[in-house]
């Protein structure tokens, strides 16, 4: 299923000349003429549009006309799993927070279920699962509807939810229940890569580019740590996430990874406070599939995706010479916020799922 993602750099290179791949990310409000002479003057060759169900369709084409005015290649943005509509409407296909209670040192005074309630983490809504799978296809398919074709498109979040153990470490997404209170049927391994595909079908022309988020670092696990005390390095966590990515690096010459510089500070610390662990992650594609049952995935063939939001010129700069050095085989440089934050959600629940999907009474 390789023809789905297709490769920014192979036969049909992104700007000619095999230049790397430079971008920013923008919100519509962002994408204003000035700002994006401005970026093709500092040497980007791409624009990458947030799509938003908040925007209006009116912003968004405006905004796509001007990136392409500019000669900027356009590309789309869509956040897939963080999804604060869909986790109103279907609470109960929101991700689970089971377990684990190391999370509870972020929320001290949240309380404990009853039998018949589980722990959401709002807002994630996966796609790994069978009731969310054509939900999320379809409201990707409103998304692109009526607008230019872009020459890619990344998708975001197609893992689980922050702090899928339970241990507390927003990197930790290798799972979407982990534990026995289901409210939703998981579907397998290769639900992400699927979903690339499905989406791939929704914009042939588009290059799929699908963002990945590393799992929690070694140096995350003694107590006080990220995942305080929490085996998850060398526990489940990394075998089940590289089962997850193999399909997707199967089917995708290109993998964005998911950088946030400060967005989750207090994850890593432990790497100081210039961009360190930015190359501890990247280099991960390399050295922890092949320990895991999995393969490497060569630096040439990731994106790094910076956080640009809230930060300084100096620490952007900082940021793209650490991907840059690493070799990666481009960046983006995210203007607009990515959020990533979570939170616990209590939601009662009549009767659970078992494994296989059947209703279980909730006693």
């Amino acid at each position: 299923m390789a023809f789905a993602c297709g490769n920014l750099f192979a036969a049909d290179p992104l700007t000619g000349g095999g230049k790397k791949f430079k971008a920013v990310l923008l919100s519509s409000a962002q994408s204003n003429s000035r700002e994006l002479r401005r970026f093709v003057q500092a040497g980007y060759n791409t624009a990458v549009l947030y799509l938003t169900d908040e925007d209006s369709r009116k912003a968004t084409k405006t905004a796509t006309e001007r990136i392409l005015t500019t000669g900027l290649d356009l590309y789309y943005w869509i956040e897939v799993a963080r999804n604060p509509a869909m986790a109103k409407t279907h609470p109960e296909w929101m991700a689970s927070i089971q377990t684990h209670p190391e999370w509870r040192r972020h929320f001290p005074t949240f309380p404990q279920p009853a039998t018949n309630e589980v722990v959401k983490n709002y807002p994630w809504v996966p796609v790994l699962y069978q009731e969310t799978f054509e939900p999320h296809r379809a409201r990707v398919a409103d998304l692109l509807r009526d607008l230019p074709s872009p020459k890619g498109i990344f998708l975001n979040d197609l893992q689980g939810a922050p702090s899928a153990c339970g241990c507390g470490n927003s990197y930790c997404r290798w799972t979407t229940d982990y534990g026995p209170k289901l409210t939703a049927a998981r579907l397998p391994n290769d639900a992400a890569a699927r979903f690339v595909a499905a989406v791939a079908k929704l914009a042939p022309q588009a290059k799929i580019v699908p963002v990945w988020t590393t799992e929690c670092l070694e140096k995350d696990g003694p107590p006080g740590a990220p995942c305080d005390g929490v085996g998850c390095f060398s526990g489940k966590c990394w075998r089940e996430y590289t089962a997850q990515l193999m399909p997707v690096a199967d089917q995708c010459d290109t993998i964005g990874v998911l950088l946030p510089f400060h967005a989750f500070e207090k994850e890593r610390t432990a790497y100081g406070d210039h961009a360190e662990w930015q190359k501890h992650a990247l280099t991960s594609f390399i050295e922890i599939p092949p320990k895991r049952g999995g393969k490497a995935i060569p630096l040439n063939r990731l994106i790094a995706v910076l956080q640009g939001w809230d930060l300084t010129p100096a620490q952007q700069t900082l940021q793209v010479k650490q991907s840059e050095d690493a070799g990666v085989g481009g960046y983006l440089l995210a203007l607009a916020k990515i959020d990533q934050s979570w939170e616990p959600r209590l939601l009662k629940v009549p009767q659970f799922k078992s494994a296989d999907g059947t209703d279980v009474h909730a006693h």
